[in-house]
């Protein structure tokens, strides 16, 4: 009961809408060029490293189309595997431990010079759940997105459901299988890589960009497969050489194509856009693992590919209006108090509720909100 009344005091609207999406069909919110502010690095043990040691370098010097012979399958018996598990108690605490060395980046001409009262930006989180967001008015798959406000900035941390936490732990050997398959074919396209080896799936490279969606400022984290290193200059990395590298199954029927479209391009293009990645590599390999063609897509041109299927627009301004719902929803500035935005498997709302100081749902650890604004 305490709950219901704390939610209908800080909740403004009960829920939110996603469809019918046509009422998203107006001009697109502006998403502004990502701009590139800082990385890191996690290593086999999944330990955060302030430097790019995991960026892998991609060298690509072919045109559209290249003929390969990958077999995903080499020494997948030597890989170590991520286990999400793991991985997901991890929350935002690899990002805050970046913003914690990095607070200097988040003062304002104002502030300069002076003990920092807050990071003057809107919303932070990881790409992941903007991508989510992004395709939500074109998918049915249901999402957890869990919100804290600290300090005027509102934190975002998604959350398996029940139903994606069912589907991991009963997965099969074959889509354990294709999951490596992913991971294989990001280490043979790597410059120098052996494929004898087998692949530690648990480093990862991250950059950390900054955005505006409309009236929403935005900093997230994102994972980054690769960067042309024709391209890439440190310390300020070009986003123009990062790479988004995807494997796909050959395109044989019509229906292939449609799944393409459909939904795998709806994908890549949300993920590459958010971080300003203009080309993703696709090896489309047959039912046995084995990628034997190559094919380079540039980014700006798969909305065109896709027409027929899903509309920017509408993806931008879904999540350009979710924002503003969260916004009217987040009331409570205490690092916290937890607010629980959810939308169910065919859902057509989402729904707020004020979660209080539910330790089951707390994601911004003590070490982090106690520091980040001391000096």
């Amino acid at each position: 009961r305490l709950k219901r009344k704390l939610n209908e005091e800080n909740c403004s609207l009960p829920y939110f809408e996603v469809h019918p999406r046509s009422k998203y069909n107006f001009s697109a919110a502006v998403l502004r060029r990502p701009m590139f502010i800082g990385d890191f690095s996690l290593n086999a043990k999944r330990q955060f490293c302030h430097d790019s040691r995991n960026l892998h370098y991609i060298s690509i010097k072919w045109q559209i189309f290249k003929k390969v012979n990958y077999d995903l399958n080499v020494a997948l018996d030597k890989a170590n595997r991520k286990l999400f598990e793991e991985t997901k108690n991890e929350k935002l605490d690899r990002l805050l431990e970046w913003i914690l060395l990095n607070s200097f980046k988040f003062h304002t001409r104002e502030s300069t010079g002076k003990p920092l009262k807050c990071l003057s930006t809107d919303f932070i989180c990881f790409r992941g759940l903007l991508t989510q967001l992004l395709c939500t008015p074109y998918e049915n798959e249901g999402w957890i997105v869990c919100a804290t406000k600290f300090r005027n900035t509102i934190y975002l941390c998604a959350y398996d459901t029940p139903e994606k936490q069912t589907d991991r732990e009963n997965e099969t050997e074959m889509q354990k299988r294709m999951s490596a398959w992913g991971y294989k074919f990001e280490h043979y396209m790597t410059d120098g890589c052996d494929p004898s080896e087998g692949v530690e799936e648990n480093e990862e490279y991250c950059c950390v960009v900054r955005s505006r969606l409309d009236n929403h400022s935005l900093v997230y984290g994102a994972e980054v497969d690769g960067a042309d290193p024709s391209l890439y200059k440190t310390p300020h990395a070009d986003l123009n050489a990062f790479i988004e590298l995807k494997t796909s199954k050959e395109l044989i029927r019509d229906a292939d194509h449609r799944t393409l479209h459909k939904f795998k391009l709806l994908k890549w293009w949300s993920q590459s856009k958010l971080v300003g990645i203009p080309r993703v590599v696709c090896g489309f390999r047959d039912k046995e693992g084995i990628v034997h063609t190559l094919k380079m897509f540039d980014v700006e041109e798969m909305p065109a590919m896709a027409q027929d299927h899903w509309k920017p627009n509408i993806m931008l301004n879904f999540v350009k209006t979710f924002l503003d719902y969260v916004k009217s929803c987040v009331q409570v500035d205490n690092p916290k108090a937890v607010y629980k935005f959810q939308r169910k498997h065919n859902g057509d709302v989402v729904s707020c509720t004020y979660l209080g100081h539910d330790h089951d749902w707390t994601f911004l650890p003590e070490w982090y909100f106690e520091k980040v604004f001391k000096g």
